[in-house]
């Protein structure tokens, strides 16, 4: 591609505080050091209910491939890809015009996926795309590949294109809420603005869950700021089961787990890890901390291998127990004994056949979400926002270095935190003009109004 050579390109990403949108927040400059042959668009998004990434490859064609191609010529990639689900119609059409318009197609192609979860773990989708299986604890990287959000790409071209920075993020807010729909929302935004915007609840004092209602978290405090991985609101009553799995105390989830488990391996049968061969066993993991066992290290090595994605927890397990959960846990206390992550390792790779998928619309039914399965339609935010919270650690790494004080004025896109020396991080900007009001090692604070 011409243009920009590799490291003036990698600079300017990394000028704009590009991360993983995708909820990693791995920062992006760092990523796209490695030299691979191809580069995977992940555009699966097989979260239930939310609607971010099929949107903007529908409404963003251009910005997605210019994207893809600035992260190629960084890796020294051959081959993009980018992997979605052959339902996003307007998504394929949009981007086949694309790149048959361009005359992109030995380059450039897409990969149709099935409707199932999770398709959009790394993992799965190397599998799926490449035919490859990534080692266990290991990285796309080791068998060729980077994968990129679509999102974060569509961040990638504006960067290297027209040195703007991240500042605001796309969110889809969901379930039960007057018009669902996906607004393009300044970060540091509250997420009760994110609620306004999509006309109010219609429930009162709802719960709110920021992300998906698999790998999402309870977003306790609705002053709680939206950040670049920030993907989706859901808005559910406070006693949906969504909820109330993510509100069991860890004593009643370990209590549970001991008293509860059949040891009837539905777990493991249905983990995508497994699937691919790799080491995690969460039957064996939830027996072994049923009968406290603490000598089974190598089974509790492979909590690391976890991804939580929650099927184990929502689809395999009968008895509504959480072995997600408990692999987090383990992963806990193997941090705190420092016993290490393992080096990577390649296993005997299982079949990953269409009989083990679960198909979305089922998960769906099973968390109860079918009523709010709607269509969340780009929609403008006409919220007004007086302050702005940016916290300095939106990514993976070290927080950023705050560059301003309390009483200084921004205008829109300056730099106000700024990567450590020598660290892995990324640099953070302000999304609207106005008067810092607040500088704390976490967090600065705008008013914006």
């Amino acid at each position: 591609m011409a243009g920009p050579g590799t490291e003036e390109l990698l600079e300017r990403v990394r000028a704009a505080g590009v991360v993983g949108a995708g909820g990693g927040g791995f920062p992006a400059h760092a990523k796209y050091t490695a030299q691979v042959g191809v580069v995977i668009a992940n555009g699966a998004e097989c979260e239930p209910l939310i609607r971010v990434d099929q949107l903007q490859m529908a409404s963003r064609p251009a910005e997605l491939v210019r994207g893809l191609e600035a992260a190629m010529a960084m890796t020294g990639a051959r081959l993009g890809v980018i992997g979605l689900k052959a339902k996003y119609h307007d998504a394929i059409e949009a981007l086949a015009g694309h790149i048959h318009a361009r005359g992109l197609g030995e380059r450039v192609r897409l990969h149709e996926l099935g409707n199932f979860y999770p398709a959009g773990d790394e993992f799965v989708l190397v599998r799926e795309v490449l035919g490859k299986a990534i080692p266990e604890f290991g990285l796309p990287l080791q068998v060729g590949a980077v994968v990129s959000n679509v999102s974060t790409l569509i961040d990638v071209a504006a960067a290297v294109d027209h040195g703007r920075p991240v500042t605001h993020r796309r969110v889809t807010v969901a379930g039960e809420v007057v018009r669902p729909g996906t607004f393009e929302v300044p970060l540091g935004a509250p997420l009760r603005a994110l609620v306004e915007a999509a006309g109010g609840a219609r429930v009162r004092e709802p719960a709110l869950v920021v992300g998906g209602p698999m790998m999402g978290a309870l977003g306790d405090d609705p002053l709680a700021p939206v950040t670049k991985t920030t993907s989706a609101l859901l808005v559910l009553p406070a006693d949906h089961p969504v909820v109330r799995r993510r509100r069991r105390s860890a004593e009643r989830q370990l209590h549970l787990t001991r008293a509860a488990c059949l040891k009837c391996m539905l777990c493991t049968e249905v983990c995508p890890r497994n699937l691919l061969g790799h080491r995690l066993v969460p039957d064996r993991l939830m027996r072994s901390l049923a009968a406290g066992v603490s000598e089974d290290l190598e089974a509790y090595r492979g909590a690391y291998l976890c991804s939580e994605c929650g099927l184990c927890s929502v689809y395999g397990c009968v008895m509504g127990l959480d072995p997600a959960y408990v692999n987090r846990e383990l992963k806990r206390r193997l941090l705190a004994a420092g016993v290490p992550r393992p080096t990577p390792r390649e296993a005997a790779e299982r079949v990953f056949g269409p009989q083990r998928r679960v198909p979305t619309a089922r998960l769906v039914a099973r968390l109860g979400l079918a009523a709010y399965d709607l269509p969340a339609p780009l929609a403008p935010f006409a919220v007004p926002l007086r302050r702005l919270v940016l916290p300095l650690k939106q990514h993976a790494g070290v927080p950023a270095r705050a560059v301003v004080a309390a009483g200084a004025r921004v205008a829109e896109g300056e730099l106000v935190g700024e990567i450590p020396e020598g660290k892995l991080g990324a640099r953070v900007h302000a999304p609207r003009a106005g008067a810092v009001v607040e500088v704390t090692p976490e967090r600065v604070v705008l008013e914006v109004g």
